[in-house]
Formats: C-alpha cells, structure tokens, sequence
C-alpha cells in the first residue's frame, strides 16, 4: 500500500495562497488601526495590548481551516524572530530592567529573576537603582527594590517620575498639564512649569539641577530645578514624544514624529535625522555615551543605529520586525533592548563586534510578567539600569 500522507502534506490545500494574502491583510489591518497617525504618547499603551491576542486568535481561528494551519504557522513565523527562547533565564549585560502596565511594576535581575512590585502603571529607576518611583492613578510613590513603599503623595492626573541624577535628591513628575518636582524623601513638593506637553521630563545627569520638559505650545526648555532659570529654549518641536539624556550629560536626544534631533548642554544642535512622513518616529534612545541613537520608526518596522557625530547621519538597519515599539541601552552600552509587542518578544541586539551572539529573542513576555500566567497586557519598557546599587540614590 502507497501511503499518500506524506503527498498530501506537501500539497497546498485550495485557495490556500489567497488565505494567506487575506490573513497578512487583516493582520496589517489591526496594526494600522493600532498605531494612528499622530497618535497621543499615553494612550498607546491600552493599544498595545490588544494586538497580541487579536493575532493569536486569528490564527487559532484560522487553524480550523483546511488552509488555515498552514496561514496560521505563516502568521507566527513572520511575526516573531525565529529560535527565540521561551523565558527570559537572564540578562546578556549587567543590570536590572524594569517594566510596568496593566499587570504592575516588575524588576528583572541580571540572572532573570523576576520581582513584582505591585500594581502601579509607570515606573522609574532611581540613579543607581537603589529605589522605584512608581504612579497610579493620582498616587506618586518611591519603593525599594522588595516593593515597600518609602513614602507616598497624592496629586491629580500623576504619571511619569524620573529621578534626578547622580543621588536621586529631586523627582520631578508630570500632574496633567504641570510639571512638579518634590525631594527624594518626598517632601517640598513644588510646581516647576505650567502648560506642558505630555511628554515625560528628563534630568541632566550631573551636579547641575537641570531638567528638560515640552511646552504646549511644542518647545523644549531646559530649567534649573533649583532656581528656576531657563538655560535655553528649542525653537519649535512639532508633536514631541520623547526626551533622553545621555548618561554623561553630554547629549540631548528631542524626538518628534518627525525628527530626531540632538543638542549639547548649550543647545545647540548636534545631530539630526529628518523622517519621512510615511515612517515616523516611534521611540529612540542614546546610547550610554551619548554617540550612538537607535531609532524605530512605525511605518518602517525598522530598528536603526545612527552615527551623532555626523549631523545628518545615515542609519544602520539592525533589526526589523511589523510592531517594534520600545528601545533600551544595557549600562554598559553593549546591547540593546527592542519590545516587540506584535510578536510577544523581547530582541537582544548586541552592538559592540565579537563577544559572542549578536542578537538574543525571548517570547511570551506577557506571559511572565503576569500573575498566573495570565496577563492583561504587555508591559511597558521602563528602562535598564545600574550593573550595582549603591547607598546613594
């Protein structure tokens, strides 16, 4: 007897090149309506969470089909990074990562270990890693590393603390439209500006008190917390969604949809890359020492690295993916940390040459990043931080 099973595996069922079109159709669908043009920067993050389980019903749905198991493997494939782990055992640098969302705050220890923090949305290292400031709702709140609460304060409409660097004195946070800053003990709590885009401030790393922030009206201003002097002032910033200081203080990184600009402490312009109205900005990130930005840009599915010491740099294609979202450095400047939401992944990318593999995929973050197992969503990138705490900050 001729056994026609292995023939048969090996034809494509009906229609079954149309099944696929039709998927990749549906599924490109969900990913346009998930990121709008112009989208707000806070909202996302309820938007992020939804494509996961919509492809992952798809292709269950889809598996029920004659053609559907083959479409199905199809979706999975393309959309997540081949050979991925299925947990994340470790670190590949020195550090501890901290994420937050609909599931709470985490830490990640170097060796993978994972500590929940409890239910807060947002979350921020203090300079050495030593504390969280963490928000929900209208509650501000500084935690140690084992989730006890330091101390506590309720503003209205709270959310993105960043710490002051290097001891972590100040913690300046966005109340609506106003940008406070409050000691690190909690205490003197004071408005800085008002009128101020929902963008998450970002501290001059240094002795000097100086923290960046945008306006409403889409400037970017750098005061001295302490006093309250303006040390300079952007021109005009259409649509700014991220501030990010280099680790020395040295780089300022002004993302916008439609650019990506880079200024020294004086202000003056350093680098930029102009983006293409079809492929905006996504998110970005400098390196620790301020020569490198990595940028994704959403109509792209591009992760790139530019050069800031040409002005107007070309980049380097490192990585792509359908729904690249978030960006993080290692400390020590040698990976960096790509979200992929659409993929239920994380991607390693080793930047530096030789030291082994140059890029590590773990899958089912959502998975492990929730109690039970069961997650209501997939979590926000809060940064890598600190290889080592210390008694300051």
């Amino acid at each position: 007897m001729v056994s026609v099973g292995p023939h048969l595996a090996r034809t494509p069922a009906p229609d079954e090149d149309e099944a696929r079109e039709r998927a990749w159709r549906v599924v490109l669908g969900a990913y346009a309506e998930r990121v709008p043009v112009g989208r707000p920067r806070r909202p996302r993050r309820r938007g992020r969470l939804l494509l996961v389980p919509a492809l992952t019903a798809l292709a269950a749905g889809l598996a029920l089909t004659p053609a559907g198991a083959t479409v199905g493997r199809w979706i999975r494939h393309a959309l997540g990074a081949p050979h991925a782990a299925s947990a994340l055992l470790s670190l590949p640098a020195p550090g501890r990562v901290l994420v937050s969302g609909g599931d709470g705050a985490w830490i990640v220890g170097a060796d993978g270990s994972k500590r929940r923090l409890g239910s807060w949305s947002q979350a921020s290292f203090s300079p050495n890693g030593r504390f969280v400031a963490v928000t929900s709702g209208s509650t501000l709140a500084a935690l140690d590393p084992l989730g006890s609460a330091r101390w506590t304060l309720t503003r209205p409409a709270v959310s993105d603390p960043r710490w002051w660097s290097p001891l972590g004195y100040w913690v300046a946070y966005l109340s609506g439209s106003s940008l406070r800053v409050v000691w690190g003990n909690g205490r003197e709590d004071r408005l800085l500006a008002a009128h101020v885009a929902p963008v998450a401030p970002a501290w001059r790393p240094g002795f000097a008190y100086q923290v960046a922030y945008a306006t409403a009206s889409g400037r970017v201003v750098v005061r001295d917390a302490q006093t309250g002097l303006v040390s300079w002032r952007s021109g005009p910033v259409p649509e700014p969604i991220e501030l990010d200081w280099s680790s020395a203080g040295t780089r300022l990184l002004v993302l916008s949809q439609a650019a990506a600009r880079v200024y020294d402490p004086a202000g003056r312009l350093v680098s930029e890359v102009v983006l293409r109205s079809s492929a905006p900005a996504r998110s970005g990130a400098l390196s620790p020492d301020g020569r490198m930005l990595a940028l994704v840009r959403a109509g792209a599915d591009d992760a790139e690295l530019y050069d800031v010491a040409k002005r107007r740099p070309a980049g380097a294609r490192i990585f792509s993916g359908a729904g690249l979202d978030q960006l993080a450095w290692a400390p020590n400047g040698r990976w960096l940390l790509i979200t992929w939401p659409a993929a239920d992944q994380w991607i390693f990318v080793r930047t530096t040459a030789g030291g082994g593999r140059r890029l590590q995929a773990v899958s089912r973050i959502a998975e492990q990043f929730a109690p039970g197992g069961r997650p209501r969503g997939y979590p926000q990138l809060d940064g890598w931080c600190c290889a080592t705490s210390s008694t300051d900050g």
